[in-house]
């Protein structure tokens, strides 16, 4: 894999102009639809091994949305003593190695990231990967509120609360969502951290979406890889934070699924972020969603779902939940 051409930036006359032309046609405002119960809950069976999956998922750029290949940021300020993904106590300032930044960005793809929050409390980032589909960490699956019968979860793109207004792009709730039946396979729940949501609204529409790809192993070390999350650390979890040019360094293969290691910097509240790429065919691709951490030869790694069943999972949802 090689990094893409860099796109010619835009100016700041020409962003200007296609921000008001955004504005004037309504993308910057979707409507947020009224608070809705989720409907269904699909658990799909584990794949055969061998069963044939696309190797990659296209994505979609609407027609004169604006694009920055790099997004423009501002430097974050992190909660004093907080906790990383294993529980593990930081320094107020994480370390020198942070390579977090607050995001600011409102072009593509940087929108396509969003705040999810559901009927149990929970709260993550989730990505637009379909017309109609949000993908996001099993772990925020409201399952108390399915088990009493009624539940919902809301995703609202580019989510900012520092911002004003802080849902620009408007949000829906979910309709439907379907992951793996993981059973009581701890090592395969891990590596299929990951759910696909139906929303109530089309957002892709208007926003785009990202496609997909499985991870090949020369791509380890490449440090192409951006992530966007909700850090806990961050504004408790309220304002998007974005990392760019990380790598991953390590992933063990089981049949259809993967877990990928990286040395990102990740806290409460990434689960359910993404790592993405631009692709020399101008599409821009996720290879992983955020899982959980470990320690691996004597460092904190944190941990990426991938693997042929995130893609599997991605076209079943193109396929079966119409636009």
């Amino acid at each position: 894999m090689k990094r893409l051409s860099e796109r010619r930036r835009l100016t700041a006359a020409e962003f200007e102009t296609c921000a008001g032309e955004f504005e004037r046609s309504g993308r910057s405002r979707a409507a947020t639809t009224p608070q809705r119960t989720g409907r269904g809950v699909v658990a799909l069976p584990r794949r055969g091994r061998g069963e044939h999956t696309p190797g990659q998922l296209a994505g979609f750029l609407p027609k004169d949305m604006p694009v920055h290949t790099r997004p423009q940021t501002e430097i974050v300020a992190l909660h004093a003593h907080s906790r990383g993904l294993t529980g593990e106590c930081r320094p107020p300032f994480a370390s020198s190695g942070d390579g977090r930044h607050l995001l600011t960005d409102h072009t593509w793809p940087w929108i396509l990231t969003g705040r999810v929050t559901n009927s149990d409390g929970m709260a993550g980032p989730g990505v637009l990967v379909g017309a109609r589909l949000m993908l996001t960490a099993r772990r925020l699956r409201p399952s108390r509120s399915i088990a009493r019968g009624s539940w919902w979860m809301t995703f609202s793109p580019h989510f900012d609360n520092g911002a004003d207004p802080n849902a620009p792009f408007g949000s829906s709730n979910v309709s439907d969502l379907a992951h793996y039946n993981a059973e009581r396979d701890t090592e395969y729940v891990a590596r299929h951290d990951f759910m696909l949501c139906r929303l109530f609204e089309p957002m892709g529409h208007q926003l785009g979406f990202l496609g997909a790809t499985t991870f090949a192993d020369n791509w380890r070390g490449l440090q192409v890889w951006h992530s966007i999350g909700y850090p806990a650390d961050v504004d408790d979890g309220m304002r998007p934070a974005v990392q760019i040019n990380q790598s991953v360094e390590h992933d063990h293969e089981d049949d259809n699924s993967r877990h990928i290691e990286t040395e990102a910097s990740l806290d409460h509240g990434d689960a359910g972020g993404l790592f993405f790429s631009w692709f020399d065919d101008g599409h821009v691709r996720l290879c992983g969603v955020v899982s959980d951490a470990g320690i691996a030869d004597g460092c904190l790694d944190h941990a990426l779902a991938s693997g042929d069943d995130m893609v599997s999972l991605i076209n079943w949802g193109r396929a079966t939940w119409p636009e």
